[in-house]
Order: C-alpha cells, then sequence, then structure tokens
C-alpha cells in the first residue's frame, strides 16, 4: 500500500505545473510541455525569459564596455537585425537605439575627460565653407534687363 501512495502522488505532482508561486504554492494548472513540467502560461513565460536572455547575448556579445563607437555600432547592427527578423518589440528597439544615441554623444566627453592635454593641441578644421565670388545669375551684366 506503501507503494501505492507514492505512485499516486508522483502522478499528482507530474500532472499539475510546476510552476511554484511566491507563497511557495505550486499551479494547480494541468501540464502543457512535458518537458518543463509547465502549464502553457508558465511554459509561454519560460520561453520568453530565454527568448529575452537570448537576445540580450546576442546584442552585447563580448562586450563589457561601451566605450567606443565600434562596439555600439556592432550592438545597434545586431539590434536591427533583431528587429528586421521580428524578435523584439519596437518599443523597445526605439529605447535601446535611443539609449545608443545617448552613449554615442557621451564618448567625446569621455575622451576630454580621459585626455584632457588634447585639447591644448590646435584643430584642424577641413570642411570650412568657402566665400561665395560667383555673382548671383540675375546679377550678370551678360542678361538684358539688366540695370546698372
Amino acid at each position: 500500500m506503501n507503494d501505492r501512495t507514492t505512485s499516486i502522488v508522483t502522478a499528482s505532482i507530474q500532472l499539475h505545473c510546476q510552476h511554484r508561486f511566491p507563497s511557495q504554492r505550486f499551479c494547480r494548472l494541468p501540464i502543457a510541455d512535458p518537458d518543463s513540467g509547465l502549464c502553457s502560461k508558465h511554459a509561454a513565460e519560460h520561453h520568453k525569459d530565454l527568448d529575452q536572455a537570448d537576445l540580450a547575448a546576442s546584442l552585447i556579445g563580448d562586450a563589457e564596455e561601451f566605450r567606443s563607437a565600434v562596439v555600439i555600432n556592432r550592438s545597434l547592427g545586431e539590434l536591427y537585425k533583431l528587429q528586421a527578423r521580428n524578435k523584439i518589440n519596437p518599443r523597445r528597439a526605439a529605447v535601446m537605439a535611443y539609449t545608443c544615441n545617448l552613449l554615442l554623444r557621451t564618448l567625446p566627453a569621455i575622451e576630454h575627460e580621459l585626455h584632457p592635454e588634447l585639447e591644448d593641441q590646435p584643430q584642424i578644421i577641413i570642411d570650412l565653407p568657402r566665400p561665395k565670388r560667383d555673382p548671383l545669375p540675375s546679377e550678370s551684366p551678360d542678361r538684358p534687363g539688366h540695370t546698372s
């Protein structure tokens, strides 16, 4: 009789979801995913958590700090790929892209703090606007109706 009671208890545990609530009570719904021993609701939450962890690993990769534009660009590229595959919520992707934008904008300030001696060196600006030396088409002396 003791073996029969053990088998009944074991069978009843396997029929119900193995998710524990904060109060340490088990979920009473029937198992939907036999591999995990969870009901459909908790199995979906479990898979969502695993997907989120996978997304984080894909986005972050082996980067420990986002202190270079190359690392941030790589993360943005991965974010774009995930969004194109519809694996990430567009709103979440927008927030993450905005955060990457903020990270990129702080890179010059970080460089200035790390190397303040570079500020004393003269900067060469290559792309200055040229002065306008050509006359406007309406002021051309070749055109009829030109008044001097």
